[in-house]
């Protein structure tokens, strides 16, 4: 079996690999949270229906969703800085190839999240709004105060989802220079011919940060069940 397949090799590159998870940690960590706040942004416009910006929105979403995350990641890293070059930025490739990783991630689940707010927020009685006008609340009030609230607590699961799929995502940013764990096991087994040893080992550390996620999302999500619980058992109370 050895020559085919090594526990030794398999148990000795774990903590090789394990050492490069904080490149996956950090882009998505980062880039999820400025995807939740873009997503949350577009969100609202196209709740509010603003005319041509929700038409340049849906448009964008539909690009996104309809192409693969590899093509949009070689269109900004490779295409963009060529672009911006093109227009008189002479030291675009000064910039780092990580903020462009970044740019593509954070454009990528934007468009997901947007469409979970979105969904979340319809889902919401339209009285609620109506109810905070009436208690001189503006719009932006009741949707910061009351609605989004809410919403993002029916959000949680699909929001987690969003979140686990952007960690796996993490394994294609090689193909564009960034030295992740994918790409140290690249060139791990271009040396020691052990590919399959080193590719089971990212698996391993990549379903073991998938449930790390899942389990902080569930944490979430119970967190704001049992807090909405408790608003409701309290209001009864409250009248008498």
């Amino acid at each position: 079996m050895g020559n085919y397949f090594s526990p030794e090799y398999m148990a000795a590159s774990f903590p090789v690999l394990l050492s490069y998870v904080g490149v996956s940690v950090f882009l998505t960590v980062i880039s999820q949270s400025l995807a939740l706040v873009l997503g949350s942004c577009i969100a609202l416009v196209r709740v509010q229906r603003l005319r041509w910006i929700s038409n340049l929105f849906a448009a964008y979403i539909s690009f996104i969703r309809g192409t693969p995350f590899l093509v949009q990641l070689y269109l900004i890293c490779f295409g963009l800085p060529r672009i911006i070059k093109a227009l008189g930025a002479e030291d675009i490739r000064a910039l780092p190839v990580v903020a462009f990783v970044v740019l593509v991630m954070v454009l990528h689940s934007a468009a997901y999240m947007s469409e979970i707010m979105r969904g979340s927020l319809e889902s919401i009685d339209k009285g609620q709004l109506e109810a905070c006008y009436s208690i001189g609340m503006t719009t932006a009030e009741a949707y910061r105060r009351i609605l989004l609230p809410q919403a993002f607590r029916i959000a949680v699961p699909s929001l987690g989802n969003e979140v686990i799929s952007a960690l796996k995502s993490t394994s294609l940013v090689f193909n564009v220079g960034i030295v992740d764990m994918m790409s140290k096991a690249e060139l791990m087994g271009s040396y020691s011919y052990r590919s399959l040893e080193l590719y089971l080992d990212a698996g391993i550390i990549y379903v073991l940060l998938c449930f790390i996620l899942h389990g902080l999302t569930e944490l979430i999500s119970n967190r704001h069940r049992l807090s909405g619980n408790a608003e409701l058992v309290s209001e009864p109370a409250t009248e008498r």
